[in-house]
């Protein structure tokens, strides 16, 4: 017991302020992107006619970016304790980089579908409830996700698609007339 016990005194004669500093930038980081995020979801909802519509878009892509965040501040704060404990982290960036190469051209239609489907909420091109025309599909939208939409048509029949796939759209809800 007495050994742990100076060996973390030691530990934090040490590191004890890079310690803290590693903390103090943590903490800083994950209040810095909360704010910012807080006003992009503000801007966002109040610059659109569609209030409860925006809003509901602006805090769902506020999740995606705080979480896309954190995901960041953990692995920076992780490789700085790692490079504080004298631990080569050049190694660990090389395989990250080559780990997501790999994931990234195994996953292309995943990163593709969730690229659309944010652009398909930030530009409001439709919103569940619409009424939409996709190719040759025409009904309601039932659901809007970062990876597929899904529509119901007057036969109750569901149609799924991914948003990576959808090329036109064609609104039928929005510009005054609706079916």
């Amino acid at each position: 017991m007495e050994n742990v016990l100076q060996f973390a005194l030691n530990i934090i004669k040490t590191y004890g302020a890079d310690i803290v500093w590693i903390a103090v930038l943590f903490f800083l980081g994950r209040g810095i992107l909360k704010i910012i995020v807080k006003r992009m979801v503000k801007l966002i909802s109040e610059g659109d006619e569609q209030k409860p519509a925006a809003e509901k878009r602006a805090k769902t892509l506020g999740h995606i970016i705080v979480a896309t965040g954190n995901i960041v501040i953990y692995v920076i704060i992780l490789l700085m304790v790692l490079g504080l404990f004298g631990v080569d982290i050049t190694p660990i960036l090389a395989g990250a980089g080559i780990i997501g190469l790999a994931v990234g051209f195994g996953a292309q239609s995943l990163v593709k579908d969730f690229v659309s489907g944010l652009f398909i909420l930030i530009e409001n091109q439709y919103s569940v409830g619409d009424r939409v025309k996709i190719g040759s599909s025409e009904g309601k939208v039932v659901k809007i996700s970062m990876r597929s939409t899904i529509l119901r048509d007057d036969e109750e029949k569901t149609y799924y698609f991914s948003n990576g796939s959808i090329n036109n759209v064609v609104n039928l809800s929005q510009g005054g007339k609706s079916n």
